[in-house]
């Protein structure tokens, strides 16, 4: 790897962090820990994409994000605010209940392995639940990284301030040992 390669946050923080953390889990069956990285890093793009006037993500973000982003195959789809519910309902107790949930606004997304289709729902069944395939969530996911950043930088206007924006992000820099 070339030393520049060291330095780029892209490919630092969203590649070799990101994905690769969510890619390691998918590997090792850690299923809950796919779901709640997939969500967290939406959050980071949902940060990176944010107006640059605003200095932290909203709810509103991360909706948009997912709205213009998160596509699965096939004709059933999961909107921008659904996943912030599930999002919020596995980061604060590790399940598929939140506050949108309860309070009848959005679908419970319950979580399945692998599956194709990778969106089951059967309203005659429950109208207020979804299940989604969390390999497809994690390649969603990534295929909407790889859009987002192609738009991103295709705007001249923001370049400059998103380049502000990827170096808050973590990195993780090789030590070489001194012998």
């Amino acid at each position: 790897m070339s030393d520049s390669m060291y330095h780029d946050p892209i490919n630092i923080a969203i590649y070799n962090g990101i994905k690769r953390g969510i890619n390691v889990c998918l590997e090792s069956e850690c299923f809950g820990s796919v779901v709640i990285l997939t969500y967290s890093g939406i959050d980071t793009m949902a940060y990176l994409a944010m107006p640059v006037c605003q200095t932290d993500v909203t709810r509103e973000d991360f909706v948009q994000w997912c709205d213009k982003y998160i596509r699965f195959p096939g004709s059933d789809q999961v909107t921008g605010l659904e996943l912030y519910s599930a999002r919020c309902g596995m980061l604060h107790t590790y399940g598929v209940e939140s506050r949108l949930t309860r309070s009848g606004t959005c679908r419970k997304l319950g979580y399945m392995d692998r599956s194709v289709p990778e969106i089951r729902y059967s309203p005659q069944i429950d109208q207020n639940l979804a299940l989604v395939s969390i390999e497809a969530l994690a390649k969603a996911f990534f295929n909407g990284i790889d859009r987002f950043l192609v738009d991103l930088f295709s705007d001249s206007t923001r370049i400059t301030h998103v380049e502000q924006r990827l170096r808050q992000l973590v990195c993780a820099f090789p030590v070489t040992p001194r012998s």
